[in-house]
């Protein structure tokens, strides 16, 4: 937007969502001899004040605002007073309750801006799937507009995805991290406490920690010290990254499964903009899927529960403060994200000055749509980790990038497994061989099979392990010959998720045979770890057989005597 805003002349409006994404872009502005200023809620009175007789005199190139500074009684007034040359909607994606990074303040900007016009408005995002873009439309009301969808092809960037335990992890990206060529790099983890331990693992004088538990300051200065080379990895839950521009970061490493495609893609994009050599790894179990879960039904209750505070809330605007009173901290931070939930979807009325009403009561049929589309998001990041074919393309085609010829992309682990970073690959050995035909047999015999019942009834009476076969499982699925899809049923109301194997078209031709097939090595720590806790079994069935042996002698010295 930067270069149509200074084309057009006059002010450019930005609207931004994070007060460090408006001070980089302010500061680089600058820099370059241009006249640019923010209003956020980290600059006093005084200073904004100053910047808002800027902009009305017409001295300032590029003014940056936070969605939520428009929400103040007379600031749209005020802009309104000299209308911009150009109104700039970064990280649009903020907008639609479709994407992956949702805002409240963001949806409301079509209404909020609607005073600014006639002045052309340009939304920009990197994450935008089809929907998303709709969405987007929709609440600008730029029906009339014109949409420019292209560039999500990342041509210098390898992608890895590898099952492995959360147990396996730090030790997996130590090793990953510990060649110098792979650093500078972020390391995403699921929850606060895996980032700490990731970051202790790593070690003080190499990484850095990074989330929302910490404060401002400390904030501040894990992300100086790796801006600035001073750490050259840090770890970092989905709090950190937007609006860090750091061009040399080599690798970026997911430490478990992201929530959503969207998500994943934008923080992958942090790898690699110098344009040289970069690799995204992502590490992931079924078990991820729990966190996720857990993160479900924090962050969307059941609609019972919003139902229940739905029916409480006033039908005359009253404070915050006096609706919430009486609860417990952790009830407080569950009412208010409620609470936000109801705001959106009409449940609940919003007062410029914050006070709550009672709103409608047909809420609950976006809500439940949203939080459907949220589990929908998971699932098909899920499918993400087991699908063939390339990577890269699978990400573009979310995207609906319909300029991309759909090329493999001859980097990910799908297009060359033989150059993956955190994964070897071997040819299977004969009995192997044996036991991947018997797969395919049995798929070519009746389709789409439960993977747990496809092990019981290949290889009855546990002829291989569960581990194992998932081993050659996974093979299959790499090869592009299988594929794994979700599924569930329901005991006693409770949905029980499993996995399906299906037969591609190119393992129905493959005639029951592993010609060319390739299988990941299983990592050395683990076959180590079950050396040595079969020799603890083995320590602790002797010490058993031990015990029980005097105890037995003594039963018997006890009945001769």
């Amino acid at each position: 937007y930067q270069l149509p805003g200074l084309a057009r002349g006059g002010t450019t409006l930005v609207v931004s969502p994070l007060i460090a994404l408006m001070e980089d872009q302010v500061g680089r502005l600058v820099a370059r001899g241009l006249r640019a200023e923010r209003i956020h809620s980290g600059r006093g009175r005084a200073e904004s004040r100053r910047v808002c007789a800027e902009y009305l005199a017409g001295a300032l190139d590029f003014l940056f605002i936070a969605p939520e500074r428009l929400r103040v009684p007379g600031f749209p007034e005020l802009l309104a007073r000299r209308t911009p040359a150009l109104i700039a909607i970064d990280e649009a994606h903020c907008i639609s309750q479709w994407g992956h990074d949702f805002r409240p303040d963001y949806r409301a900007l079509g209404q909020r801006l609607a005073g600014l016009r006639p002045a052309p408005i340009i939304a920009l995002t990197a994450t935008a799937t089809p929907t998303v873009q709709g969405d987007i439309v929709d609440q600008l009301g730029l029906h009339r507009g014109d949409r420019f969808i292209h560039g999500f092809r990342r041509t210098n960037l390898a992608i890895e995805v590898v099952e492995r335990s959360p147990g396996e992890r730090a030790a997996t990206i130590g090793k990953l991290l510990a060649e110098r060529g792979r650093r500078p790099a972020i390391v995403y983890a699921a929850t606060r406490k895996s980032a700490e331990e990731i970051a202790r693992a790593l070690g003080p004088r190499l990484a850095a920690v990074y989330h929302a538990g910490m404060s401002n300051d400390e904030r501040e200065r894990a992300q100086t010290a790796f801006l600035a080379g001073q750490r050259e990895v840090i770890v970092a839950t989905i709090a950190f990254g937007m609006g860090i521009d750091k061009a040399d970061v080599r690798t970026v490493i997911h430490a478990a499964l992201p929530g959503s495609l969207e998500g994943y893609y934008q923080e992958i994009g942090r790898a690699g903009r110098d344009g040289a050599p970069s690799i995204a790894v992502l590490l992931h179990a079924y078990v991820d899927r729990k966190t996720h879960a857990f993160f479900l039904e924090r962050d969307y209750p059941e609609a019972s529960t919003l139902a229940s505070i739905h029916a409480r809330l006033p039908r005359t605007p009253t404070e915050r403060a006096a609706i919430n009173k009486r609860r417990s901290r952790a009830g407080r931070e569950a009412f208010e994200r409620a609470l936000e939930k109801l705001i959106v979807h009409g449940g609940a009325v919003e007062a410029v000055d914050g006070a709550i009403s009672r709103g409608a009561a047909t809420w609950s049929v976006g809500y439940a749509a949203q939080r459907a589309h949220k589990e929908a998001q998971l699932e098909l990041m899920a499918r993400f980790t087991r699908a063939s074919g390339c990577r890269m393309v699978h990400l573009i085609r979310h995207f609906g990038d319909q300029e991309d010829p759909g090329t493999p992309c001859g980097r990910c682990d799908r297009c060359a497994p033989q150059r993956c970073v955190t994964q070897e690959f071997r040819a299977p050995s004969a009995t192997e061989e044996r036991h991947v035909a018997r797969i395919l047999a049995a798929l070519a015999g009746a389709d789409g099979q439960a993977t747990g019942r496809l092990h019981r009834e290949t290889f009855p009476g546990d002829e291989i392990d569960r581990r194992t076969f998932e081993h050659l499982l996974g093979g299959l699925v790499t090869a592009g010959l299988v594929t794994l899809g979700s599924a569930s049923f329901t005991r006693r109301g409770k949905a029980i998720p499993y996995e399906r194997a299906s037969l591609t078209a190119a393992g129905r031709a493959h005639e029951k045979t592993a010609a060319g097939l390739l299988l990941p090595r299983p990592p050395a720590k683990k076959a180590a770890k079950r050396k040595a806790t079969k020799r603890k079994a083995t320590k602790r069935a002797s010490t058993k057989r031990a015990s029980t042996k005097r105890a037995s002698t003594k039963r018997a010295t006890a009945g001769g005597a």
